[in-house]
Parts: structure tokens; C-alpha cells; sequence
């Protein structure tokens, strides 16, 4: 992309731009605006990477739509633009800015910028300054990808360590005679040897409340119990 030949207006759905050979930044003559505590920084990005006076390496189509921007990274004025990768001499390239909270105020550093130099930017652009903007973005979605699988996949280790841990701690209570298990789950389906490795005294108090159960005598009802009627109450009289 050549910022002297295309207009922004054409590239607004544009997310990152590869520019041409030649096109650079030019760090001693952008704009700013100074908000809330914070330095909005903008800087022209320029095919000769030189802002002339006059019209001299004016674009073809009259305004100037290509900005490299940045917060807290320049004075104000800003002659000393020091945001992104403006050490890099092979940066020549650019990821739309995604700071959707300082743009109102890139548009006004783009102001100022305009009317410090007398130039006109009628579809502002802006970017950060990097190298390789493809590899730069790939980067960062490899990244953003390898977090959440991660913060995916947590939940369940930890779950299951925390069973453990809990587990160690009630057989050391019930060794101690500090405490008694009460109705003792069963092992879930298709997990009774991994179940019986860490939850051994679970498993023992399953069997022996299972044990239990079945050596209880079944007869017949108490006489006193009525199924399916309500016995009458009689009051007391004195």
C-alpha cells in the first residue's frame, strides 16, 4: 500500500497493511492532545517518511489518511514520536489500532497535527508501527489460543486435586477417630480403580455401610403403625 496513491477511504475495512518500499514515519512533526491524564500521540506516515511544507510529496488525492499512533509515548508538542516499533528501521507496517477508547482523541491529535502544519486529513487511518504486521497479528492469535485452552483445561486438574487433597484429608480424620463418614458415596461408573486408589477407607466404608444394611432383620410392622389412615386424636379431659 502506498499512503501517496490510495486514499484511506478505500482501505477502511483494511485490519493490517503491508506498505510499499520507501514509506516510513515521520517522528518529528505529528500531532497530540493531551486528556484525562494521558498524551494521545500521532505521527504521519509518509511514502518519503518526510513531511514537506507547502505541497511538496503531497498525495495524489489531497489528504493526508495515514497515522501511526500511540499513548504516553511522545511530548506534546509532539516532535519526538516514540510509539511502536520506531527503532525498527524495517518497520513498514501496520495493525489497526484497536484502542476503540483513545480513538476520539487520535482524531483530535489529528486535528491539532492538522492545523500545526496546514495539511488536510479528511479519512484519518490509524495504526500501530510494526514489522511484519502478518506475523504480528499470527503471533498474537497463537497466543490468545494457547491462553484459553489453558484457562479451558484448568478447571478440571484442579478439581481433581482438590478431590485428592480432600479425600487424604478425611482418611487422616478417620484414622484419628476425629470424624466418621456418613453415608459413603459409591464409585462412579468406569472409575472404581482409580477410586479405589485414592479413596481406599471411602471405599471400605461403602462395603461395610453396604454390610450393614443387608444384616438388618426385616418383619413385620410395629402394631402400632397404620398404613394409609390417620389415627384419630382424642383430646384429654380433666
Amino acid at each position: 500500500d502506498n499512503p501517496a496513491v490510495v486514499p484511506g477511504v478505500q482501505i477502511q475495512d483494511a485490519g493490517l497493511v503491508e506498505f510499499s518500499d520507501g514509506v516510513d514515519i515521520d517522528r518529528a512533526k505529528g500531532g497530540c492532545f493531551v486528556g484525562g491524564g494521558h498524551t494521545y500521540c500521532v505521527a504521519p506516515i509518509l511514502y518519503s517518511g518526510a513531511l514537506h511544507t507547502g505541497l511538496g510529496n503531497t498525495p495524489t488525492f489531497g489528504s493526508y489518511d495515514y497515522f501511526a499512533v500511540g499513548v504516553d509515548c511522545c511530548s506534546c508538542p509532539n516532535q519526538d514520536f516514540r510509539c511502536g516499533e520506531w527503532k525498527n528501521p524495517l518497520a513498514n507496517g501496520g495493525i489497526r489500532s484497536l484502542d476503540f477508547r483513545s480513538r476520539p482523541f487520535f482524531r483530535l491529535a489529528v486535528d491539532d497535527w492538522s492545523a500545526t502544519f496546514m495539511k488536510e486529513a479528511k479519512d484519518p487511518l490509524f495504526f500501530d508501527w510494526v514489522q511484519n504486521p502478518e506475523y504480528r497479528w499470527a503471533t498474537w492469535w497463537r497466543r490468545f489460543l494457547c491462553v484459553s485452552v489453558a484457562v479451558a483445561c484448568m478447571p478440571l486438574p484442579i478439581a481433581f486435586l482438590l478431590s485428592i487433597i480432600a479425600g487424604h484429608v478425611l482418611r487422616t480424620l478417620i484414622e484419628a477417630s476425629a470424624a466418621s463418614p456418613l453415608d459413603a458415596p459409591k464409585a462412579p461408573k468406569g472409575f472404581e480403580k482409580a477410586w479405589a486408589f485414592f479413596f481406599p477407607e471411602i471405599i471400605r466404608q461403602y462395603d461395610e455401610d453396604r454390610k450393614a444394611l443387608m444384616a438388618i432383620p426385616v418383619g413385620p410392622p410395629p402394631p402400632y403403625v397404620f398404613y394409609g389412615t390417620t389415627a384419630p386424636v382424642t383430646p384429654a379431659t380433666a
